[in-house]
């Protein structure tokens, strides 16, 4: 279909398209499929899930121009409920990219759903019927599968094309963020505080878990620089927690403490991380927020990584941080939890504030990008 044309200089078009070329490059054979789509949106396309609120039946699925940070939809701004012709469901989980596709879990609906490049649903495979499995809950890709955590216990393979259940690995309790590495799963179980394990799962075997000790009610996990980095609770006690990051090396098998944040993001050696304080005592909450980088070479700590940051940002309650691995851009997702869209606020690669944006939806949790 006709892409929009973008408002740029023609060296910046070309930086973009030099930039697509290289990433196409060094991607496995795939294809960008725009088939179907009821509206145009620019080939610069960044997805904003928004979580809702458990129970309403409210997640969100929004396209924006990364060039111009400019939301796509008029009535909605619901990509997916404009794509399909009909909204997503309850608690959109977590959403990747693979070989041009986006793949999202919805926890409450139970389900998992391939869409192509402009949020259109090519396959979906629904978790209701398998009891034992439990609800859906994070995604992780690799080597042609799709790998998601749900909180009977397991990790479950999903062919990337069909998403046709290919087995299922038992891990801890409540198995919550996984990612992929050099050949091997990792995945955190949190118990619902109960568990202070990481499972790590062979990609080529996927028969068994090996378990390494981390913090008490781990959430997070992601994989950048080589390395492996946690972070969750530390605690049983919701009102008591403390937010350990930890730092584990796959070739020596050490877990360290750097650090202490609610939510983290990576790109190559530097890695992100959000500490937010939240005050529930009133509503609307509101939060206290502080960003950091650690470069996960030099173990320095940068304080000031995200310049100018807005005062409304610094009293804001965090709900996610990501980075363009296209631009290296970091984005910082905040809510009030309660009512109205939640908020974007855009960072280019070095930290200067871009500018922000309405999440066209509640409590916006990631932001992915096509590349």
């Amino acid at each position: 279909m006709k892409l929009l044309r973008m408002k740029a200089a023609p060296l910046c078009m070309l930086a973009l398209a030099a930039l697509f070329t290289a990433c196409d490059d060094n991607e496995d054979d795939w294809s960008w499929e725009d088939e179907g789509s009821q509206i145009e949106l620019a080939r610069t396309r960044g997805f904003v899930l928004n979580e809702g609120s458990y129970g309403e039946n409210n997640s969100h699925l929004c396209c924006f121009n990364f060039a111009t940070d400019q939301m796509y939809g008029d009535k909605t701004t619901d990509i997916y409920e404009i794509q399909n012709g009909r909204k997503i469901g309850d608690t959109g989980q977590d959403v990747i990219t693979y070989k041009g596709n986006l793949y999202m879990v919805v926890y409450n609906s139970n389900y998992v759903v391939k869409l192509n490049g402009v949020g259109k649903e090519e396959a979906r495979i629904s978790f209701a019927d398998r009891t034992d499995l439990g609800q859906v809950r994070n995604l992780a890709a690799g080597s042609g599968y799709i790998y998601v955590t749900s909180y009977g216990g397991y990790v479950s393979r999903l062919d990337a094309n069909t998403l046709e259940y290919k087995g299922s690995v038992q891990v801890g309790q409540n198995p919550e963020q996984v990612t992929v590495l050099d050949g091997k799963i990792y995945c955190v179980n949190s118990g619902w505080g109960y568990d202070n394990r990481m499972s790590i799962i062979d990609e080529k075997s996927f028969d068994t878990a090996e378990h390494v000790e981390v913090m008490t009610n781990p959430l997070s996990v992601i994989a950048t620089g080589g390395k492996i980095v946690v972070c969750g609770y530390g605690s049983a006690d919701y009102t008591q927690y403390t937010n350990p990051v930890q730092l584990y090396d796959p070739k020596t098998g050490e877990c360290t403490e750097i650090g202490h944040g609610t939510h983290i993001a990576g790109r190559g050696n530097t890695l992100y991380i959000v500490n937010t304080t939240t005050d529930y005592t009133t509503q609307p909450y509101s939060g206290t927020t502080e960003v950091s980088s650690y470069d996960l070479k030099t173990g320095a700590t940068k304080t000031d990584v995200l310049k100018n940051m807005p005062e409304d940002l610094k009293n804001s309650t965090t709900y996610g941080i990501s980075v363009s691995d296209i631009t290296g851009d970091i984005y910082v997702c905040t809510t009030n939890f309660i009512w109205g869209d939640g908020t974007v606020y855009h960072f280019d690669a070095d930290g200067d504030y871009v500018g922000k944006f309405a999440s066209g939806g509640q409590n916006p949790k990631k932001v992915v990008f096509l590349n």
